[in-house]
């Protein structure tokens, strides 16, 4: 089975990702953990200025950095859960929706496993839903772990 985990910082991601971790896997398992880093679209017809621009560039480049340790970490914490399978990471580029189907189209996942942040109502509305999107348009069986509410 090959299962493509996708994670974000967040504490829904972190959630999926201790679900996966819960199991037990058949031996010929795979897992793929991936993170997708959406740039600051570029919007030519605002005046920004250069200090501007530079404080963006720092931004995503800090992020970016971030993003790859926290993929490592993930990476080493699920070897030690699944030992013997292998276990892959990548950072893609993109459209998060849009990465996350292509991964796992183009690697062949069985399954999805992703979290979930549970919005409702208007920030559902402007913020859309990632899992949702994902689970509408995988080829693949799509595992959504939601955020536990207090």
């Amino acid at each position: 089975m090959k299962v493509l985990i996708a994670v974000e910082e967040s504490e829904c991601s972190r959630r999926a990702l201790e679900s996966v971790m819960e199991r037990s896997w058949p031996e010929e398992s795979q897992f793929r953990i991936i993170s997708v880093y959406e740039p600051i679209p570029a919007n030519g017809q605002a005046i920004v200025s250069p200090g501007a621009i530079e404080w963006m560039m720092a931004a995503e480049a800090e992020m970016l950095k971030q993003k790859k340790l926290n993929l490592k970490e993930n990476i080493n914490n699920l070897k030690e859960h699944v030992a013997g399978c292998p276990v892959s990471g990548a950072i893609l580029t993109g459209d998060i929706r849009n990465s996350i189907l292509d991964e796992a189209k183009t690697w062949g996942a069985d399954m999805i496993v992703l979290g979930s942040h549970g919005r409702k109502g208007l920030s559902k509305l402007f913020l859309g839903s990632v899992a949702e999107g994902v689970a509408g348009h995988a080829d693949c069986s799509v595992e959504i772990v939601k955020q536990k509410t207090h």
